[in-house]
């Protein structure tokens, strides 16, 4: 395996993960609203958790595009 793929299998899972993070960030949001007796149906919640994840997963894109332009 290259280096580059290497890379590409990495940023890969970084965004696998990032996506498994968010998943569980948002569940365990509505969960502890729930618990405070807060309504969880305010779309903004999932925009709040989405919101600190994009610049996240914006860099691992760049990271995958600059890796795929190596030569």
């Amino acid at each position: 395996m290259t280096t580059r793929d290497q890379y590409l299998a990495e940023i890969a899972d970084c965004l696998d993960e990032a996506d498994r993070l968010q998943s569980r960030v948002i569940d365990l949001t509505e969960r502890v609203y729930q618990g405070a007796g807060m309504s969880t149906t305010d779309r903004a919640l999932r925009g709040k958790v989405t919101g600190l994840l994009f610049g996240l997963i914006a860099h691992l894109r760049e990271l995958n595009r600059l890796a795929k332009e190596e030569t």
